[in-house]
Parts: C-alpha cells; sequence; structure tokens
C-alpha cells in the first residue's frame, strides 16, 4: 500500500484546493492508497502560520504596493535565505514525528513553503523520498526553486521555460497543468451546453476570501442594459453578502448572492462570463468549462502573472476600471462571434486531467 503526503498552506485557498484534488485523484485511481492532506505550516508551526496568514491578508487589503515589491524579488530572496533556512529547515518536532508516523512513499506539495520544508527534511535526514512541487499559477516564483532532485508539475511551456530560467533542471519539469477535482469535470460534460435554455448569468467571484469584489463593482455591473442574471459569490466576505442581500431590491437586473461554494465549476458552466480576479485555480476552472473572464482586482503578485497570461492567449480581458465593466459586457453579449472567440481560446488553455495525470506520473515514478 502506497503513503502519499499532500502538502498546501492556508485553509481555503487555491493551494487547498489543488491539494484536495489531488487527493481525490489518488484515491479514484487507486483506492488502496492511503493519502495524507496537511497545512504543513499550521501543523508544524501553528503560531507562526496564523501570524504569517494575518500578516498577508493584512498586507493585501491594506498595503498592496509593499505585497509587490517583495514578491518574487531577486534582492528579498537574497536577503532572507537565513530566515527562511529557520523557518524551513524540516528538522523541527512535529515535522519528524509526522515522518515517522505516516512513513510517506512520496510527497506532493502545492505551494512553496512546505515544498521547501520537505526538500530541506530529505536533504538532512538523507531521505529517498520523492518530491514534488505542483504549481498552481502560471507565472513560478523563484522561491519554489530548491536544490536536490525535487520535480515540478507547471501549467504550460512557458512556466516550464521560466523555472529553467530560475535554475531548474529541464528534465525535472513536468508540463501537466493545475489539477481540479475530477470527479466534478465528469459530471459537467453530462450537463448541457452554456446557456441551452436561454438564461444567460454573468458569475461575479472574488477568490475565497472575497477580496476581489467591490459592491460598487457589483453596482456597475447592473448598469449594463444587456438581459442577465447576475450570480455573485461572495466567499468568506460576510460584509459584501450582508450589503447586497439588504440592497439587491435596488439592482434592474435579478441577482443572486452566495457566500462560500465549494463547487464553483458547477456555476461557471451555467454562466456566460465570469468577472473575477484570476487567481491559479479559479483561472484553470475557467479554462476547463470555457468561460470567458473579465479580470478586476488582480492581486498583486502571482495575479499579475496570470492576468498576463490569461489575456495574452485571448481567453480573458482586463477592465482597469470599474466604470467599464456595464459597457463591456454589454458589448460582449451582442457579439457572439467575440464570445465564442474567447470562449475557443479558453478551452485551448484547458487541461480537464490534469489532477489524474499528475497522480499517474508521482505513482508512475515510484514504480
Amino acid at each position: 500500500m502506497r503513503r502519499i503526503l499532500i502538502s498546501y498552506m492556508g485553509h481555503h485557498t487555491g493551494h487547498h484546493s489543488a491539494a484536495r484534488a489531488l487527493e481525490y485523484a489518488f484515491k479514484q485511481v487507486n483506492p488502496s492508497i492511503e493519502t495524507m492532506c496537511v497545512d504543513l505550516l499550521a501543523y508544524t508551526h501553528p503560531r507562526w502560520s496564523s501570524i504569517i496568514q494575518k500578516t498577508y491578508m493584512s498586507t493585501i487589503r491594506r498595503t498592496p504596493e509593499v505585497w509587490e515589491t517583495l514578491y518574487d524579488s531577486p534582492i528579498v530572496e537574497y536577503m532572507t535565505r537565513r530566515v527562511r533556512r529557520l523557518v524551513q529547515r524540516g528538522n523541527s518536532r512535529p515535522m519528524l514525528q509526522l515522518m515517522e508516523d505516516f512513513k510517506p512513499h512520496a510527497a506532493v506539495c502545492t505551494q512553496a513553503h512546505p515544498f521547501a520544508v520537505l526538500n530541506s527534511y530529505i536533504q538532512k535526514q538523507r531521505s529517498p523520498l520523492p518530491l514534488w512541487g505542483v504549481i498552481t499559477d502560471f507565472v513560478p516564483h523563484r522561491f519554489w526553486v530548491v536544490n536536490g532532485a525535487a520535480r515540478y508539475i507547471v501549467p504550460t511551456e512557458s512556466s516550464a521555460n521560466r523555472l529553467v530560467w530560475l535554475g531548474v533542471q529541464k528534465d525535472h519539469i513536468y508540463e501537466l497543468g493545475i489539477p481540479v477535482n475530477p470527479d466534478v469535470v465528469e459530471r459537467l460534460d453530462l450537463k448541457v451546453s452554456r446557456n441551452g435554455n436561454g438564461d444567460r448569468r454573468i458569475l461575479v467571484m472574488g477568490g475565497s476570501q472575497g477580496l476581489g469584489i467591490r459592491y460598487s463593482a457589483v453596482r456597475q455591473l447592473d448598469k449594463s442594459d444587456a438581459d442577465f442574471t447576475i450570480d455573485v459569490v461572495c466567499g468568506m466576505n460576510k460584509t459584501l453578502r450582508k450589503t447586497l442581500i439588504r440592497k439587491r431590491h435596488m439592482f434592474r437586473h435579478p441577482i443572486r448572492v452566495r457566500g462560500y461554494v465549494q463547487d464553483a465549476m458547477a456555476l461557471m458552466h451555467r454562466a456566460s462570463l465570469l468577472v473575477s480576479k484570476p487567481g491559479g485555480l479559479t483561472s484553470a476552472e475557467a479554462m476547463i468549462t470555457g468561460l470567458p473572464m473579465l479580470i478586476m482586482r488582480p492581486l498583486p503578485g502571482q495575479e499579475r502573472g496570470n492576468t498576463d497570461v490569461l489575456v495574452n492567449s485571448g481567453a480573458a480581458i482586463h477592465i482597469r476600471k470599474e466604470t467599464e465593466l456595464g459597457p463591456i459586457v454589454s458589448q460582449l453579449l451582442t457579439r457572439p462571434g467575440l464570445l465564442n472567440r474567447m470562449m475557443n481560446k479558453a478551452h485551448m488553455m484547458a487541461k480537464p486531467s490534469a489532477a489524474r495525470l499528475i497522480v499517474h506520473q508521482v505513482l508512475e515514478d515510484l514504480g
């Protein structure tokens, strides 16, 4: 019986969703495989985990330009090496106990921190444990790069080229995609095609924390003269949800207000357009469902890179001002040829079998 350790960082994040998709895929491919899916930082350093998560969220909300400066900076990477070696030393008591108790045959990480921690553990313990890093954004950052024999899963050829430029051996990189739940993909294939009942929906999402949505943006969308239903997923943003529910009578379009949802792809499948920030998992799911994206308020760092890739592919439009939202939606809905081209471009980027391909590659490597 194989035991696979799957590690991520941050609950209710894209990293967590990718980890759960892989866990499901391992069980689907071989039910006898035992998996352990764990937030490694929270497991080994719960106090540090809480501080880091709160600091990150506060920085993103209040001073995003600071995160933009820190993200993927070679200067920051150099100056923090000593600190990161302490935090990512891989020999803490909880870490050693975890490895002793579970005894994994392979480890798969969907975030750079646990990837570095496990790589440090492997080197210090001289362990033969195969280590895989699954990158869930289209532009890998330099903090993914580690010394050793670790392998990388990337979504695109340009992602692989970026890692090579950062110093990773080309034969250590596999272009397999961003993992999404394979069961959801299969269920969507059984449904009728988008808009088959003539009901046009504009899906508005802001990620699990609801950071990419403002009430003012939804109001601007409502100014469109096209006919559609507005479907808003507020995530963990309770303030926005309460505001929309309280003021829903002010909207000229029908509006559906949701909190955190587990199956966003089902909503995407029924939508005509997605208004969202471009998180890696959100973008991958949109591409699989062939859903054109209108990108608003991308977070600094990784989502700026995702924006460039999606816009350059022709599957998305970056809307920089909220006042542009209503007119652009009206134009797209009255130009089905343009909307269909965006849908086709999205399908071209899609990798619906990514989770299974990654699982097969990890198991094949184990022999």
